[in-house]
């Protein structure tokens, strides 16, 4: 993730051996300079620093008399680690001391990271040493080998530093994005070189109130991350308040570089309030009262009322002030009697967001009276599809009739199934998207007239059946099993369908013709074949069908069906030559599954035997003609299933070039 700690971090286990140079990172602080390794040492090792003015190894100069080593103990490490052991508990979520020696000694990564905010974690780790010794302006090749316990040496490192002050880069790009009570900050800063100079590990963030001094807002850098770029949340602000904000880069010698440049922001409240809920109009006497839910946000300061006489709008606003937070209430005394109304609340909050409006409440003004019913309603059914006829409403003033379709003895709200009332005496209901009703089923369907005023009739209703034509779903889960090379077991889950009646099990082996293995009542789901022979492939295939006779598509699923105990291995085999090749023998196999034998050639007796031929079962002999007198061979027998036996003895071809 960030690419300087990854080359810190080291791998779980420690090298195996000395390898070829990889780079330190040498960080220069005036005389001095900073070594860090890119991995721990190895348990119970350290590690020895070699210096020189270039890079001939033969002139370098030891400069530790003694391996540096990590703490031996938890109490050793945090006395290293100093006063930023708190920020290294908290960061490790470790509940003492010992907890977090533990967890930076087996998670490489967080020690890693944590090595590089924190000088006392890598010097409790043994990743780092310091030179003292350094001229100002001299550039020097340091060797690093890491030794084992025994003092053996397991790993060396090169790199090379010239002494001079070279701090962090400016971090550049800083760009802000506010909300509510929330800054979000990215900024750019280039590209990790992947040498042992570029020793960037992370960011510093600053913010400043108004024309205040600056202070630091993270305790642990923002690390530098290859992958996208940095990003900071400060959620500690106020709305409408003017805050500005530095960002300077910090490398492992927690030196931090130039600001960047200050970024003047303003955080705003931009989130609207959520949309208003329960809305309900209620027609009173040349009046609407609208009432609604209290919004639970704390910063909406009141709402408005808008109006329509149609869902789809337009909407106009009846309050040219808003409506009191803690009042959520409103009369409509411009409503005119027989006439629908739609309305819809706004909330406001006190920056001026104005959120969703709410679903529209509809109302109807004063006029409570239905129309009459219609009468005569019939139907008919055609491809499952139902065309309802009625005898129009007794009443004038009717805009329109409605339909209604349930299931018989089904509970609830029956389903509506025109959005608004149609004008005509005639409806045809094909159904969820138009693929007609479900086979089989009862309804009830019913049929109402609506009024002027969008009062509603009682409902003339009649109970439809559509007849079955459409077969039930294919099986699922058909599975089938090899139950130890005794019997072959099927299954499947139960029909989906409603009226699947019974499952038709059959069997084909090979290019015969199918057989019934027979018809199972839907509760089955389970059953056995008996009639099955070891080494075949068989095919079944599962239908469903329902209670009309309808037969659904076939599952399909194939076993081949396999004994489990191999046969017994060949006996007394020989080899000896015969003409231009060697001629294999062996005593015949007795075993009623028994398909043949398998001969296999080594050049050693305990070597790789590979495959030569396969033979029948009534044979006992092979000649191998690719093979003069010398080499080693063994025999399997194989049966029908496909099972190998054990191989038998190497049996010897005698002298010769042996096997190619």
């Amino acid at each position: 993730m960030i690419a300087v700690l990854l080359a810190i971090v080291a791998a779980a286990a420690p090298p195996p051996a000395p390898q070829g140079p990889d780079p330190l990172h040498l960080v220069a602080v005036r005389d001095t300079v900073l070594v860090f390794l890119p991995q721990s040492p190895p348990p119970g090792g350290g590690f020895v620093v070699y210096r020189a003015a270039n890079r001939a190894e033969e002139r370098m100069v030891r400069l530790t008399p003694a391996p540096v080593a990590a703490a031996r103990s938890a109490e050793d490490a945090a006395a290293l680690i100093g006063p930023d052991l708190p920020a290294v508990e908290r960061a490790l979520r470790a509940p003492d001391v010992t907890g977090m020696w533990l967890r930076l000694q087996s998670d490489h990564f967080a020690a890693g990271v944590l090595g590089g905010f924190f000088r006392g974690v890598a010097q409790a780790l043994g990743r780092v040493w310091s030179d003292t010794t350094a001229a100002a302006g001299a550039t020097y090749t340091y060797r690093v080998v890491l030794t084992d316990a025994d003092g053996r040496e397991t790993r060396v490192f090169f790199g090379t530093v010239k002494v001079e002050q070279a701090p962090p880069a400016l971090p550049t790009g800083l760009k802000a994005t506010v909300n509510d009570h929330l800054v979000e900050l990215t900024w750019r800063y280039p590209r990790y070189r992947a040498d042992s100079a570029d020793a960037v590990i992370g960011f510093v963030v600053y913010r400043a109130d108004e024309s205040g001094p600056f202070w630091r807002l993270n305790a642990v850098p923002v690390l530098r991350n290859e992958a996208s770029p940095p990003v900071f949340r400060d959620d500690a602000v106020q709305n409408d308040v003017r805050y500005r904000y530095q960002v300077t880069a910090v490398d492992l010698a927690q030196r931090e570089g130039p600001a960047s440049a200050p970024l003047d922001v303003s955080p705003a409240d931009r989130t609207p309030p959520g949309r208003p809920q329960g809305v309900v109009a209620t027609a009173g006497n040349d009046s609407v009262l609208v009432v609604w839910r209290l919004s639970p946000e704390p910063d909406v300061a009141g709402y408005h009322v808008e109006r329509a006489q149609d869902a789809r709008g337009p909407y106009a606003r009846l309050t040219p002030r808003l409506v009191p937070v803690a009042q959520p209430s409103y009369v409509d005394t411009t409503a005119t009697g027989g006439v629908q109304y739609y309305y819809r609340i706004v909330a406001v909050d006190r920056s001026g967001n104005e959120s969703e409006p709410s679903n529209g409440a509809l109302v109807l003004a004063r006029d409570l009276t239905p129309p009459a019913p219609p009468t005569g309603l019939a139907a008919t059914v055609r491809q499952r599809r139902v065309t309802l006829r009625w005898h129009p409403s007794a009443s004038r003033d009717v805009r329109g009739y409605l339909a209604y379709r349930s299931a018989v003895g089904e509970r609830g709200t029956p389903q509506r199934l025109v959005p608004q009332p149609v004008p005509d005496t005639m409806l045809v209901d094909s159904g969820a998207k138009g693929e007609g009703l479900a086979p089989g089923q009862r309804y009830l369907v019913r049929v109402s007239a609506v009024d002027s005023a969008w009062n509603e009739s009682a409902r003339d209703s009649l109970e439809v059946t559509v007849p079955d034509d459409v077969p039930p779903p294919p099986p699922t889960g058909f599975v089938a099993r090899d139950v130890g090379g005794r019997y072959a077991e099927l299954s499947w889950s139960q029909s989906p369908a409603p009226d699947a009646k019974e499952f038709d099990l059959t069997r084909a082996a090979g290019d015969s013709a199918e057989i019934a293995v027979g018809r199972y009542p839907s509760g089955i789901l389970v059953t056995r074949d008996d009639r099955v022979q070891h080494g075949v492939t068989y095919v079944y295939r599962l239908t469903a069908v329902d209670s009309a006779g309808n037969r659904s598509g076939a599952a399909v699923d194939t076993l081949v069906f396999a004994r489990l105990t191999p046969p017994p291995a060949p006996r007394h085999v020989s080899a000896h030559a015969a003409g231009a090749g060697v001629a294999v023998v062996w005593e015949r196999v007795a075993d009623p599954e028994l398909a043949g034998y398998r001969v296999y050639r080594s050049s050693l007796p305990t070597g790789v035997f590979a495959f030569v031929a396969a033979s029948p079962a009534g044979t006992t002999m092979l000649t191998d003609s690719s093979s003069a007198a010398g080499g080693y061979y063994r025999v399997r027998a194989v049966d029908i299933s496909g099972n190998e036996s054990v191989p038998s003895p190497p049996a010897s071809a005698g002298p010769g070039r042996g096997a190619p």
